[in-house]
């Protein structure tokens, strides 16, 4: 085996490949990348694979000699990174050793042979669909999903393509996320991808990267110009109707504000509604022409506001919710927002192309004297003007 190839593409090809590794493996090849080139068509690929996803990224090169070698991924990336120069030189010997030239610098290294690396099928569709805005979809949904293993299919993100459109749905039980993103197919297709492997193939893509997406047997498959990434599905079964959910929604109160707005507030209140180590709920009020946001706790209290167009004023007493899961979600919505609360403080988070949906929780009993202070007004809430609605 022997080739050579730019360094540069080497380094991000096996950067890659390497992401999706296992932090603990309980074997050594599984720490591995299988190095694979070939002088007839003068390409080199770099496979990988953690069982639940596997990956083979491909660049081109100049092949002298064909063959195969396993290289820790570790060391893989640490050399071309490290090394000089814009070419570099792999060749290996009858022994598995791995000569690395590049510039003025010689690595040898003792490697594992292919023949000892479980080598995934890389299988390619034959019927597929068009899928693209990878990474918005993944930041816009995983951070829902849920983490108890005795529920595999709330650890999923439930993906539709249909009617020129993609729709997203992710929910750990308590929390639900509707994303709807217009997109140029027809092919109606349904996916059910574990969380994990979705955030994996969203850090080695950029959103503009075209994929074509298949449904092979026990493996999704997305498949791009210089990489096949394949995704073991781990949950079966019907994914909840969230359609429905929404549709039988009851709004009581309303409010729309800026999400910029209240993911500000929501941040200085978290210094108190996270005060020793614990996640104080945060205390929702919608009156007049503002969102009350406070949290009080044994060792402080914030309170703060956010100009609103309020259509229904809720109970003074308001509402309390999950602080740290409204935080996850307004770093992800943008421009207006509309929330709905129904008559039991359920909520309903809507802009132009996402619904999030949250349950209320219990007020947590306070042990401490911390006085409880009046909700700061916000600035120019008595001159809000009316805002259009956005859903």
């Amino acid at each position: 085996m022997k080739f050579e190839a730019n360094r540069q593409l080497m380094l991000e090809a096996a950067k890659n490949v390497a992401k999706i590794m296992p932090s603990n493996a309980p074997v050594d090849v599984l720490n591995g990348i299988l190095v694979e080139c070939n002088d007839d068509t003068g390409e080199v690929h770099m496979t990988a694979t953690n069982y639940e996803v596997s990956i083979q990224q491909k660049i081109h090169a100049s092949v002298e000699a064909s063959g195969a070698i396993l290289i820790n991924a570790r060391l893989l990336v640490g050399m071309m990174n490290k090394l000089e120069g814009e070419y570099v030189t792999l060749s290996v010997d009858e022994q598995d050793i791995l000569k690395v030239t590049g510039g003025r610098c010689i690595y040898k290294i003792i490697c594992l042979s292919a023949k000892s690396y479980p080598k995934p099928i890389m299988p390619f569709p034959e019927e597929s669909a068009i899928m693209t805005g990878i990474c918005s979809l993944a930041k816009r949904t995983v951070f829902v999903v849920g983490k108890d293993e005795s529920k595999p299919v709330l650890q999923c993100v439930q993906v539709k393509l249909k009617n020129n459109a993609v729709h997203a749905a992710a929910s750990d039980g308590n929390r639900m996320m509707l994303v709807k993103d217009a997109a140029e197919h027809t092919d109606e297709r349904e996916f059910l991808l574990p969380g994990r492997a979705l955030r994996m193939l969203a850090s080695i893509s950029n959103d503009t990267d075209v994929f074509e997406v298949g449904d092979i047997g026990s493996e999704v498959v997305f498949v791009r110009g210089d990489m096949i990434f394949t995704i073991r599905k781990m949950a079966t079964g019907n994914y909840m109707d969230t359609n429905a959910l929404i549709k039988n929604f009851k709004t009581t109160y309303t409010a729309i504000a800026d999400a910029r707005q209240i993911k500000d507030t929501l941040n200085l209140i978290s210094v108190t509604a996270q005060a020793g180590g614990i996640n104080e709920p945060v205390n929702l009020v919608l009156s007049d022409d503002e969102i009350s946001i406070r949290c009080d706790s044994d060792y402080s209290n914030a309170s703060s506001a956010v100009p609103a167009n309020v259509s229904k004023e809720t109970p003074e007493t308001g509402f309390y919710y999950d602080g740290s899961a409204l935080i996850k979600l307004f770093q992800v919505v943008r421009g207006k927002i509309k929330i709905e609360l129904d008559a039991r403080g359920f909520m309903l988070v809507k802009t132009k192309n996402e619904a999030y949906f949250q349950a209320p929780v219990r007020e947590t009993a306070k042990k401490g004297n911390a006085k409880a202070k009046e909700p700061k007004r916000a600035k120019g809430a008595k001159d809000v003007k009316e805002i259009e609605e956005v859903a």
